[in-house]
Formats: C-alpha cells, sequence, structure tokens
C-alpha cells in the first residue's frame, strides 16, 4: 500500500507539473482567462485533459482556426472593417485604455502624443485620470501646450477684430469665430472671468456674422446656444427670430426656439412653437419628430 500510496503521490506531482507548463506555454499565445481555464480543464481531468487541449490545439492550427482572432491582435491595432491598414503606434486610443498591459498602454498613448496624432479632448481628459502617472503626465502637458497655443492664436487675431479694423475680412473672423469655439470648449481649464469674457466675445462676433452670411444657419444655431447658456434668454428669443427670419421653411429655427423655451420654463410657448412646426409644410427630419414626441408625451403626462 505504501508503494502505491507513493506511485500516486508521484503521479500526482508530475501531473501538476505538466499543467504548470502548459500554462506557462498557454499564457504566450492566449489572455490570461483563457489560458487558465484550459489549464483547470487540464487540472480536474488528468491525463486525458491534456490530450483532448493538445488534440484540441493541433486541429485547430491545421485547420486554420486561430487566425487573427485573438484579443492582442485587436488591441494591436488591427483594423475593424476591411480596406484600411493601421499602424501599431495609432492604434485607436479609445481601446488601448482598455488593454490590461500598462507598459502597452503607456506605449500607445506616448507614442500618439509624440507624433501629434491625439486630437480629441475627451480622450486627453480621460488620460489625465489614468492611474498610470506618465499617461496623466503627458495629457497634462499636451492639453496644457494646446491651450497655450489657443491663447497665443486669440492673442493674435484680437486686437484686429474686436478693434473692428477687419470687420469686413470674413475668412478671418470666421478663423477667429472657430478659434473662440474651441477655447471655451475647454471650460474646465479656464478661470470662470476669462471664459465668461471669451463667450461673450464669441456671441458678439457671431451676431456679426449672421449679417455677414445670412445664409449660414450655424451661427445663428450657435448664437442661440450660448446665450441659453449664458441665461439671457430674452436676448436669445430675439436671436431665435432672427433666425425664423432668415429661414422660414427650415425646421432648425423652431428647434433652437423649443430648446430655448424648455430651458427658460414656459411650456405655453414651448407648445406653441411645437405645433407650429407640425403645421409647417415641410419635411421634418428625425431628429424634429423625436423632439414632436417628446413633448407631445410632456404634454399628455401634465395634462
Amino acid at each position: 500500500m505504501a508503494g502505491l500510496d507513493l506511485d500516486f503521490r508521484a503521479f500526482m506531482l508530475l501531473h501538476v507539473i505538466a499543467t504548470g507548463v502548459f500554462l506557462l506555454v498557454d499564457l504566450r499565445g492566449k489572455t490570461r482567462i483563457r489560458a487558465f481555464t484550459e489549464a483547470a480543464i487540464v487540472l480536474f481531468v488528468p491525463v486525458f485533459g491534456l490530450l483532448i487541449m493538445c488534440l484540441f490545439k493541433l486541429m485547430g492550427s491545421i485547420l486554420g482556426l486561430w487566425e487573427g482572432q485573438t484579443p492582442e491582435l485587436e488591441s494591436q491595432g488591427e483594423a475593424f472593417f476591411t480596406g484600411t491598414q493601421v499602424d501599431d503606434d495609432i492604434v485607436p486610443l479609445n481601446d488601448a485604455f482598455l488593454v490590461d498591459d500598462q507598459q502597452r498602454k503607456r506605449r500607445f498613448f506616448t507614442e500618439a502624443i509624440k507624433q501629434s496624432m491625439v486630437e480629441n479632448k475627451n480622450i486627453l481628459q480621460m488620460a489625465m485620470h489614468d492611474k498610470d502617472r506618465e499617461i496623466a503626465y503627458y495629457a497634462v502637458s499636451m492639453l496644457t501646450t494646446r491651450m497655450e497655443k489657443l491663447e497665443t492664436q486669440l492673442f493674435e487675431g484680437t486686437s484686429g477684430v474686436l478693434s473692428g479694423k477687419e470687420q469686413e475680412n470674413l475668412p478671418l473672423l470666421q478663423k477667429y469665430a472657430d478659434l473662440l469655439k474651441e477655447y471655451i470648449s475647454q471650460r474646465k481649464f479656464i478661470d470662470h472671468v476669462t471664459w465668461r469674457r471669451k463667450q461673450g466675445d464669441y456671441v458678439g462676433l457671431l451676431a456679426h456674422l449672421t449679417k455677414l452670411c445670412p445664409d449660414n444657419m450655424e451661427y445663428y444655431s450657435e448664437e442661440i446656444k450660448q446665450l441659453i447658456s449664458m441665461g439671457d434668454y430674452t436676448m436669445a428669443e430675439q436671436a431665435a427670430e432672427e433666425f425664423m427670419q432668415a429661414f422660414p421653411q427650415r425646421e432648425e429655427p423652431y428647434l433652437k426656439y423649443i430648446e430655448l423655451y424648455a430651458a427658460w420654463k414656459r411650456p405655453e410657448e414651448l407648445q406653441q412653437k411645437l405645433s407650429e412646426m407640425k403645421a409647417c409644410p415641410m419635411e421634418l427630419t428625425p431628429e424634429a419628430l423625436r423632439v414632436i414626441r417628446y413633448w407631445d408625451r410632456g404634454a399628455v403626462s401634465h395634462g
């Protein structure tokens, strides 16, 4: 019996060693959870588990079942659709944040920054709070650099634009408006007083651009949006009226009126504009129909 017990212990030791070797080999080409799952099968099904997994892998390799299927290939930047080749250094950064390997994630992000490929401020803000201090440092540095560049560009354009000397230079005014729009979108990184002042400059410039470009709906829409955010509902209503006069057969002025009256908490005026939009002989977009359904339900629930 003692010899049998000794043989059993030797067998179990060899089995555990074989399982460990299998796990180490498996970790090279699989995710951790998959490698440990397969190792558990080998461990709890002595002999046959190892044979089954080896045959399974052999048949998979012969039939080409593993090609292009591992998560590592995707995280290294393989295109998710045909026709586009993505370099390893420009993996989509939204996906890079999901990579478990900290060194790999850091390399993806820092290389993208060095190549000036990070433009999405939401990604940069995400990176600022990453537990990896190096990634957070790079993100803060890049946001700071962008803000400094923006402030320099604004300073260079301010004198000519705000003095009125370039008030008819449309390309310059449009470029300055784009700079102001980008600048005030970085509200988290600007002191309150400066931000409000720049927002006021932006609204004044937009009002001027609606006169120079009466066919551009974006300037009307953006002006009303900013006035609503400032809480200047009277001026926003005046701007919405000008928008309506310029585009009486479009749904956009109605949608801006509805947005304004919702923020202003004037349900009667809101329902009036909603009725006018529904009665207007124009083909409504899915967005307009969604707004109508939403506020119609609101009117019923409060009726």
